[in-house]
């Protein structure tokens, strides 16, 4: 299985925020933070069977340990880095959710909160 991370900068209606100007300390669009990074690997026939069978079944609680492992992971990034210093909104989001975990605040929300 793999994550990567991608930085948007996004407007109070959702849209992402682009820059044309030639200031290169303004962060817009978005960026790679980190690329396809493998968190566990299983030998290719062991993957089908593993997805197939253990993984259907115990969905519910392996995306619950997941979500809070990265959560927690980010979190504690986010602040060693002093992103707790930043005083604009930000969030982690997992892929097509419908919540976001506000870092400011340690704590999520629901998207349509985030862009009222």
């Amino acid at each position: 299985m793999e994550f990567s991370i991608r930085l948007f900068s996004m407007d109070r209606e959702a849209n992402e925020v682009f820059y044309e100007g030639n200031d290169t300390t303004v962060f817009s669009g978005s960026v790679d933070v980190i690329p396809d990074v493998t968190y566990y690997q299983l030998i290719d026939h062991s993957l089908d069977d593993f997805l197939d069978n253990f993984y259907e079944e115990n969905y519910p609680a392996i995306y619950e340990l997941e979500q809070k492992a990265f959560t927690d992971w980010f979190g504690q990034c986010w602040k060693k880095t002093g992103g707790d210093i930043l005083y604009v909104p930000c969030f982690f989001v997992f892929h097509d959710d419908t919540k976001s975990y506000e870092l400011i605040n340690n704590q999520w929300i629901d998207d349509e909160e985030k862009w009222s």
